[in-house]
């Protein structure tokens, strides 16, 4: 259950991220063109970054520490 858990944030959490890129792109396009296009995509992708950097940190934070616990009580096991 906790992976089916682990597995649906990261999946949604890549659907924020492509859609907040995306909708930063369309708004830069709507300000300046195809310049802005692109300025927007940079933003969106910055900002997905920031936003989503730490989330993915923490997750794979979580996932060593159990797959370290996991191979210490097999060590312990024999």
């Amino acid at each position: 259950m906790r992976k089916l858990i682990t597995k649906s944030l990261e999946l949604f959490s890549y659907l924020v991220i492509f859609f907040l890129v995306i909708g930063a792109g369309m708004s830069g396009a709507a300000q300046g063109g195809i310049g802005g296009f692109f300025l927007g995509i940079f933003g969106g992708v910055i900002m997905s970054i920031v936003i989503f950097g730490a989330l993915f940190i923490l997750m794979d934070i979580a996932d060593n520490t159990r797959r370290t616990v996991e191979l210490l009580e097999q060590q312990r096991r024999g």
